[in-house]
């Protein structure tokens, strides 16, 4: 039985496909290996919820805007993104865990967590790259930033004896044809719940589903709620779920008796199975779209952009 430090730029668990990875990651790992986990996580985020008796927190790095801002400050010469969630006190931190824990393997979990990894060494490091942050940024309005962003991007993941591990094809060619670093593809996991999930009757709603609180998503459905929905039959309804909808959105769906807003649900894939569709309106954002795959595997079908769709194995065309 191996012993790792698992290191995540955010709390484990069910609230987005990014989180809910690391949440399966972390358990599919104990069930062999020891967990030592280390996570950053706002004041209105939830616990993290432990699922395996191998699995201990070692710390807790907490998150705000005035610490993300401090920490940028003390790395400024990199790309915020990749700085806010590192400073020298958590670097003591865990360089003192490694000397006292005599880790096996150390697990960098989000691109936010690997320039800490540029301070460590005499221990094999597997970095788990979500998505390829130069292409989320070149959709975005900071795209004029795009050299900088690239400059940071390859100095984080170059780091040899480093294995690092993303989530298709599309981002590994990425990595490869921006940085010649080579990297290794994983597949998304489907949930159990996903896999029981039965279409009971066809439903007569479209859902979405999403973390709110990120704006490729929140974006997204503002456009479609301001260019779509006005021109539909008021007897299309819609149910929304996810936790962080913006208040401006939640004001909106008030006022409408076709749209309900469900908020997070533990066990959202019986509902999404028996929606007629789930919609999912992307113009921003990077790697693959963890619900559209999980809407797919309910047996339901998507309507949404070329961004909805990229990155997606051939084998579920």
């Amino acid at each position: 039985m191996k012993k790792i430090l698992f290191i995540s730029a955010f709390l484990p668990s069910k609230t987005g496909a990014g989180e809910n990875f690391s949440r399966q990651l972390i358990n599919d790992l104990s069930e062999k290996h020891t967990i030592d986990l280390i996570f950053s996580k706002y004041k209105k985020d939830g616990l993290y919820k432990i699922e395996n008796e191998n699995v201990r927190i070692l710390k807790v790095f907490r998150n705000s805007f005035l610490i993300k801002l401090l920490n940028y400050l003390m790395y400024p010469w990199i790309f915020p993104l990749f700085s806010v969630r590192f400073n020298f006190f958590r670097l003591a931190f865990i360089k003192k865990a490694l000397r006292k824990n005599h880790y096996d393997l150390i697990i960098f979990d989000f691109s936010q967590t690997f320039l800490f990894s540029k301070f460590i060494s005499g221990i094999p490091v597997i970095f788990y790259s979500h998505d390829v942050i130069a292409q989320r940024y070149s959709r975005a309005e900071l795209r004029f930033m795009l050299p900088f962003i690239k400059v940071s991007e390859k100095f984080v993941l170059n780091k040899k004896t480093t294995r690092i591990f993303v989530p298709s094809e599309k981002d590994k060619e990425i990595i490869d044809r921006l940085y010649n670093i080579e990297t290794f593809v994983t597949d998304v996991y489907i949930d159990s719940e996903i896999r029981i999930a039965r279409q009971l009757s066809a439903g007569e709603y479209f859902v979405f589903f999403a973390n709110w609180h990120r704006p490729d998503n929140s974006n997204g459905l503002r456009w479609f709620m301001e260019s779509v929905y006005p021109a539909l039959d008021t007897e299309v309804s819609f149910k929304i779920i996810g936790i962080g909808l913006p208040d401006d959105l939640m004001k909106f769906i008030s006022a409408a008796r076709n749209i309900e807003y469900l908020g997070f649900m533990d066990n959202p894939y019986t509902l999404i199975s028996n929606a007629r569709a789930l919609v999912s309106p992307l113009f921003t954002g990077a790697g693959v779209k963890v619900k559209v795959i999980e809407s797919l595997a309910c047996g339901n079908p998507i309507i949404g952009t070329s961004i909805s769709f990229e990155g997606i194995p051939e084998r579920f065309s």
